[in-house]
């Protein structure tokens, strides 16, 4: 390239030299003063540039020959990059829509940001894909369910069983933090349910580890239900966390967090009275109901205890955890509430009745390996005299979930559940499928999980098998099993009901 530009610049010299020269020539005055000597000795100079200039030339289109438009690449690439810069510049200050710089992007989900950071908003979906096979034998179905022309005894096929969408960041500082879940209900009796609010909530930081939220949430009360549909190591969670749960409810919370103890109280409208409206007209579903719970870490990270499963070079961690949730049903349950906890004791007849729910736990994890364990029990008392007719003042409900995994590969993990409940109460098992009749179930479940990325990719199969007839359609805060892809007895008998799930999971 040295010896191009000496080139240039000696073709650039010798034109300007030969065009000063021509204007002398061209000027009548000056040739007349110099004699005819002088005019001969500069037509000579004139000869001698001009071939020059042409020798000049004609190396210089050589050159160009074999190098192309090369010979002025490097001259146009410091260009190019000096545009270049100039517009990663500017674009730096607009990273949104907004003229204070703020943020957009992701990690570990999508989020919209303030450049200051008082501002941030994280967005993050769920998307279960499932197929279900349900086989119910048939002395658990009435006799026209036998002879009728649909094949009941044997249900499968598609379907999705959690589509959700989750808003949550915080606004003015990091202090005020929000939540606001949609979900897909899927609808067990196809009538067509809309996407539903789940979280949603306001919750402020007070310093020194305790916080307040207000807004609707899930209960904090029992292990399994508080450890998110994202992480379960089954495709759903167990019969008896169905039974027992009280899934959402609406009220104040007062939280503390510590480096090895959590605990968590709250005043609120009782097991699953989500997305209800206060004044009904007709009476409260509860008089009153207070939940809480309390965890101690005795070893690892509070974070491994957000998902089920003991990755491979997980270090050791455990944890134990207690809960209650005492409540008052009112005996008036509005439309679509109709559960125990709101006083629906039968089909027909409610009652004021207090239960007072409670469990304890035990997590474990390890390099590869994991393991649960949960006893839930429940006691419904000072019911009137319905529910001393019904037989089920005083009716006592327990049980126990046991559940642990292995890793056989990076990605292959082998699953295994027992679930046992049992109910004691006055009221016989019958057709009615009551979650306080006299019964007894126990599960057994196995599969495995692959994981192609961890949670945020896996596919899970997993079957269960029924001991006992499975005898009551709802839990206690009316939670569906049918949720669990179970079924009731028709009949009160049916011991060997088969449930089968194969389901993709896509969190981002």
């Amino acid at each position: 390239m040295s010896s191009i530009t000496r080139l240039v610049g000696t073709a650039c010299v010798a034109t300007f030299t030969l065009s000063n020269i021509s204007h002398a020539v061209s000027t009548p005055s000056a040739a007349t003063a110099a004699g005819d000597d002088a005019m001969q000795r500069m037509q000579e100079q004139l000869d001698e540039l001009k071939r020059s200039n042409e020798s000049q030339a004609q190396e210089i289109d050589a050159l160009k020959s074999q190098n192309g438009e090369s010979w002025l690449t490097a001259q146009r690439a410091q260009q190019i990059r000096g545009i270049v810069t100039d517009a990663l510049s500017d674009s730096s200050t607009r990273t949104s829509f907004q003229s204070d710089g703020a943020t957009a992007g992701y990690d570990k989900n999508f989020f919209m940001a303030s450049a200051d950071g008082n501002y941030r908003l994280n967005i993050e979906g769920q998307l279960q894909s499932r197929f279900a096979y349900s086989y119910q034998p048939n002395n658990a179905l009435t006799s026209a369910q036998r002879t009728g022309k649909g094949d009941i005894q044997n249900e499968y096929g598609f379907e999705l069983r959690r589509v959700k969408l989750n808003f949550f960041g915080h606004v003015f500082d990091p202090s005020w933090t929000y939540r606001i879940q949609f979900a897909y209900e899927r609808d067990g009796q196809n009538s067509g349910q809309p996407l539903s609010f789940e979280d949603v909530f306001v919750q402020k930081a007070l310093g020194e580890g305790f916080f307040v939220r207000m807004g609707q949430w899930k209960n904090i009360f029992n292990v399994e239900e508080n450890t998110s549909s994202r992480t379960q190591q089954f495709a759903e969670r167990s019969v008896v966390n169905q039974y027992f749960s009280t899934k959402f409810t609406q009220g104040i919370l007062l939280g503390w967090e510590s480096e090895d103890i959590r605990a968590y109280g709250s005043y609120n409208d009782g097991g699953g009275n989500r997305n209800l409206a206060e004044v009904q007209g007709t009476g409260n579903p509860t008089s009153f109901a207070f939940t809480g719970r309390a965890e101690y870490r005795l070893d690892g990270a509070w974070g491994q205890f957000k998902d089920m499963q003991g990755w491979r070079g997980s270090p050791f961690a455990a944890m134990i955890g207690a809960g209650m949730n005492w409540q008052r049903a009112g005996g008036v349950p509005p439309a679509g509430r109709r559960t125990i906890g709101n006083g629906q004791l039968s089909p027909t007849q409610t009652n004021e009745v207090t239960l007072l729910t409670y469990t304890a736990d035990l997590n474990l994890r390890g390099d590869g390996w994991s393991f649960w364990t949960a006893f839930l029990g429940n006691y419904l008392y000072n019911g009137g005299s319905t529910a001393r007719d019904l037989g089920v003042e005083g009716a006592l409900s327990y049980g126990a979930v046991a559940q642990g995994g292995v890793f056989v590969t990076d990605a292959l993990e082998l699953i295994a559940r027992y679930e046992y409940l049992g109910v004691d109460s006055h009221q016989k098992a019958s057709s009615t499928n009551s979650a306080l009749s006299q019964q007894s179930l126990n599960i057994a479940t196995v599969g495995f999980n692959y994981y192609f990325n961890k949670n945020a990719v896996k596919f899970t199969l997993d079957g269960g098998y029924a001991f006992n007839a499975v005898q009551f359609s709802n839990g206690l805060f009316g939670e569906s099993i049918a949720g669990a892809d179970w079924r009731a007895t028709n009949t009160g008998e049916g011991n060997g009901e088969v449930v089968l799930r194969a389901q993709m999971q896509l969190l981002f």
